[in-house]
């Protein structure tokens, strides 16, 4: 029996189907809709860095999505991969979180001269990371935890979840690509697709989306601190 098919989401009822997606979809895309009007209108003299309410934003949508979709119907969120796994699985998250932002190096080199103009698209949170110690940790308690566990339930947990009906390789590839074109038609795109491409193999591989929230939240953290740090 394949690994797909021990975690409950190739077969039987009791998988994310298109109810699921399409109330995580309408309430993630709502809420991030909200989210930016309000960021919007934060004024520069606002206590909060517009960084830190941008993850914040990242943060709470996607999960905002995801609860949507527990709800639904299941009340239960074992079928949207929030399943136990072992410690090994959860450090080798870790392992490629880390080599992945060790890849962003030569991944921005290649693709970045395809999107003139993005380089200040993260700026709001570099900026974020280096208005001191406060803010630093703030970044990583929103940036570093917060927003990949949002958007590994939304994306791995609901999507990925639902398109293993049509195989691992269409769940894997297509969730990828929606949470890169998710992140705007910038230099970020082909980031997010890379990390989209573990975390989906991941999932499939493990049975579970926590591996892929440590992948993310390795990531994450690790460019904050680089950034904190003032490179």
């Amino acid at each position: 029996m394949s690994v797909v098919e021990d975690f409950g989401v190739a077969s039987g009822p009791a998988r994310p189907g298109w109810l699921e997606l399409g109330v995580a979809a309408a309430t993630a895309v709502f809420l991030y809709l909200v989210g930016g009007v309000a960021a919007y209108f934060v004024p520069e003299d606002f206590p909060i860095a517009l960084g830190h309410v941008n993850f914040l934003i990242s943060g709470l949508a996607p999960l905002g999505g995801f609860a949507a979709a527990v709800l639904v119907r299941f009340r239960d969120v074992r079928p949207f991969g929030l399943r136990h796994t072992s410690l090994l699985w959860l450090l080798t998250g870790v392992v490629i979180g880390l080599t992945c932002f060790g890849l962003s190096w030569p991944v921005s080199a290649i693709f970045d001269p395809l999107f003139p103009g993005s380089e200040g698209v993260q700026q709001p949170y570099r900026d974020a990371a280096r208005s001191g110690a406060v803010s630093l940790i703030v970044a990583v308690g929103l940036g570093g935890i917060l927003t990949p566990l949002g958007e590994e339930a939304l994306f791995r947990g609901v999507l990925a979840t639902f398109l293993f009906r049509w195989g691992s390789c269409i769940s894997v590839v297509f969730s990828a690509a929606v949470f890169a074109v998710a992140h705007g038609i910038n230099s970020v795109m082909p980031l997010a697709l890379m990390i989209g491409l573990a975390n989906g193999v991941l999932l499939w591989r493990s049975g579970s989306i926590w591996p892929a929230v440590m992948v993310h939240i390795a990531y994450n953290s690790a460019g904050i601190l680089y950034h904190g740090l003032g490179y």
